[in-house]
């Protein structure tokens, strides 16, 4: 022990353990810290990790070699905090997970990150798989090894690396089914080196390439021959041709001659039978003329009472049902107006029955009425009263649209007024900005920059693919915006993993089809609208094309009835990516098929600042702060080289959670601060984003107010720089 005399610290742990636990009085007594001391230079660090071994029941002199090295590993600067935080949770998790730092696991990790951080992620990954095989194990280790070539860095390597072990069955990783996992990792080197333009062309592969392209060059050159041979053929049948052309000729006329006058004999048949059944038919409807002229009359006079009758009844109930009718919305007033001015029924009663001054007089008058109450458009009801400020993603106009829930419900082939061609477009388009224009002075209602370009492209048939950021407003826009302005009700879909999202489905157990809300919005005149459209499947997407931009086509769904297209239907789409692929902020998104892509109308949604000035209105601060913070998160460094990073940025759900915490002061700016702009982003990636704002506060872009933010924003930085 006389190694401890100058090294009080370790010395006093190990007294202090062998009075605890007397059963490593032995192994400390006659244990030679001098090589750890050599490493390990810190007394607190060293007696730290003795603590731990003793705490786990393990013996010192079998773990404090893997230790030392871990040490020097990840301690390379011995006063920074955080890489002795990340050397104490790995060796937590060596010793109680040892078999996954054999087959030298920990050096092969340690070296393939450069973020020591990363690494023990990777580890504490590695620790949920229970009962592993080290050699399962160590072939997932080998994958990250060998990767590191292929990646920049090392959250993408990362990815990749957990990818691999979701991919795997966990049963083959258990029981060390290494033959099948490696087949598997061999899998995803082949991607890995294919996304860095690495192709595995040996010379075997080349030179049966080469053989090909040799035969391919024979068969060329026999194809050559042939057409020529088949140009002379060609030349002798054309004379041929020719030569018997003129005798076809001769016969061919004949013939027609024949036909012709079998043709005129046919037509002189059928006109003399149909003149034999008109005249039949005639002398019928002659007998039958006075009873069906009694039935007529014997009707009319019943519908004539029912109308007195209805017209007394509305008389008397007019002026209470008056509220009561111009609340009902603009689908009952249309309907209304429309029994009254365009039935048929009522009108050839009207004009069949016999003259009765009184009855006109109060159907005139019900008419007026109805058309007074009636709109030739459809507006917003007006508000009794100022309403109460609310966040601009929680405004909503008046909801004038009731989705029918009954498949069966009577078809409506009435075109929708702003979807009729048969009306200038800037008229129809003018009366939608003056509604627009009324929502917002009534509703206090704000309206995305690309709101117009959206409905425009409706109006005229087209599919929108609206496509930017999430928590924008794309799905506000058309749930509710545009769906109360056009006064049509909008459905939404999701994404399209399977044909039968689109088309619906024929039920196996009772032969019944099911349809879906775009056989609903197919069949009577609604909008679908597909959110997220690029987390479909390609292949199941594909089915859209039968739909986008074909008007007026009929289409056979699983019920076996063709159906035709409502010409108020129209579809829209919706996603975070411009259907390309995946992006590191959405890296499940799918590229969708340029067949799709050709069709759709894409239409960038970013964020609009308008909105979420309207909603901090009252918070100034907070105002200033996210657009100079949306403005830094723009500029930091995207992970691929994308054209604009959204990574974390400030979205109008934020301002909605912001204003509403700070409405009813349940958080504190420095709580909001963590729990909404901090915890869920890395120090490497905030600290980029402290260095903008900083650059923008130079540059004068924050208000007093904003600075205090900033301020708090820095602080939560450095707290985590420290822990």
């Amino acid at each position: 022990m006389s190694f401890f005399d100058n090294k009080i610290t370790v010395e006093k742990t190990v007294r202090d353990i062998m009075r605890m636990n007397y059963n490593y009085k032995n192994e400390l007594s006659n244990y030679d810290f001098s090589a750890d001391m050599e490493k390990i230079k810190d007394e607190e660090i060293l007696s730290e990790i003795i603590l731990k071994i003793v705490r786990a029941n393990q013996d010192v002199s079998t773990h404090m070699k893997q230790i030392r090295d871990m040490y020097s590993a990840i301690c390379i600067d011995q006063n920074k905090a955080s890489e002795k935080n990340i050397l104490f949770q790995l060796i937590d998790l060596y010793l109680k997970r040892e078999e996954l730092f054999e087959n030298d696991n920990f050096n092969k990790i340690i070296h393939a990150f450069d973020d020591k951080k990363i690494s023990l992620e990777y580890f504490r990954n590695l620790s949920y798989i229970e009962n592993g095989d080290a050699n399962s194990i160590a072939i997932l280790v080998n994958y990250v090894s060998s990767a590191r070539q292929y990646y920049v860095d090392d959250r993408a390597l990362l990815a990749s690396s957990l990818e691999l072990i979701k991919t795997a069955d966990p049963l083959l990783i258990r029981y060390g089914d290494t033959e099948e996992l490696e087949k598997i990792v061999e899998q995803k080197q082949t991607e890995d080196k294919k996304a860095n333009g690495i192709y595995n062309l040996d010379q075997a592969a080349l030179a049966e390439l080469d053989y090909k392209l040799n035969e391919l060059s024979q068969a060329r050159e026999n194809l050559v021959v042939l057409l020529q041979s088949a140009d002379s053929q060609i030349a002798i049948l054309r004379s041929e041709i020719e030569k018997n052309k003129a005798e076809l000729t001769q016969a061919k006329i004949k013939e027609l001659s024949d036909l012709s006058e079998k043709a005129n004999q046919i037509i002189k048949n059928f006109n003399a039978s149909y003149l034999e059944l008109l005249n039949q038919q005639r002398e019928s409807l002659i007998n039958e003329k006075d009873l069906l002229m009694a039935d007529v009359n014997s009707e009319l006079e019943k519908k004539k009472t029912e109308l007195l009758n209805m017209a007394d009844g509305i008389e008397k109930r007019i002026s209470l049902e008056l509220n009561r009718i111009t609340n009902a919305g603009n689908t009952s007033m249309q309907n209304l107006r429309d029994f009254v001015q365009n039935s048929q029924e009522i009108k050839k009663m009207i004009k069949n029955s016999k003259a009765d001054d009184e009855l006109m007089k109060r159907l005139i008058e019900f008419e007026e009425i109805a058309s007074k109450l009636s709109p030739a458009a459809p507006e917003f009801p007006k508000t009794a009263a100022k309403k109460k400020e609310t966040s601009a993603s929680q405004v909503v106009v008046t909801p004038t649209i009731i989705v029918p829930n009954d498949i069966n419900r009577e078809v409506n082939p009435t075109v929708n007024y702003y979807f009729d061609t048969n009306i200038p477009f800037q008229d129809r388009f003018s009366r939608l900005m003056e509604l627009k224009q009324k929502d917002i002075e009534e509703n206090d209602a704000i309206y995305h920059e690309k709101f117009d370009d959206v409905l425009k492209f409706v109006m005229q048939g087209k599919t929108p693919y609206m496509w930017g950021p999430s928590g924008c407003g794309k799905t506000y826009m058309i749930e509710v915006q545009l769906s109360n302005l056009l006064g049509i009700p909008v459905l939404t879909n999701g994404y399209v993993l399977y044909e039968q999202d689109v088309i619906g489905y024929t039920n196996s157990a009772t032969g019944d089809y099911v349809p879906n809300n775009f056989y609903r919005c197919f069949k009577f005149g609604d909008i679908i609208f597909f959110d997220e459209l690029d987390a479909g499947i390609a292949n199941a997407t594909v089915v859209l094309n039968r739909f986008i931009g074909n008007h007026g086509m009929y289409y056979s769904f699983p019920d076996g009835i063709s159906l035709q297209r409502h010409p108020n239907f129209r579809i829209i789409a919706a996603g975070n990516t411009t259907g390309n692929g995946k992006t590191v902020a959405h890296n499940t998104r799918q590229k969708m098929d340029e067949s799709v892509l050709q069709r759709l109308i894409p239409i960038e949604v970013s964020y609009d600042n308008r909105i979420e000035m309207r909603i901090l209105k009252d918070y100034p601060a907070w105002y200033n702060f996210a657009v100079n913070f949306r403005k830094a998160v723009e500029k930091s460094p995207s992970e691929i080289g994308e054209v604009t990073n959204t990574i974390g940025t400030f979205t109008t759900r934020d301002a909605d959670s912001i204003k509403l915490y700070l409405d009813n002061q349940s958080f504190n700016d420095k709580e909001i601060m963590e729990y909404e702009i901090l915890q869920t982003k890395d120090l490497d990636y905030l600290s980029q984003i402290e260095s903008e704002l900083q650059r923008l506060d130079e540059q004068g872009q924050f208000t007093s107010a904003g600075k205090k933010l900033l301020k708090l924003f820095s602080k939560g930085v450095n707290d985590r720089r420290e822990r």
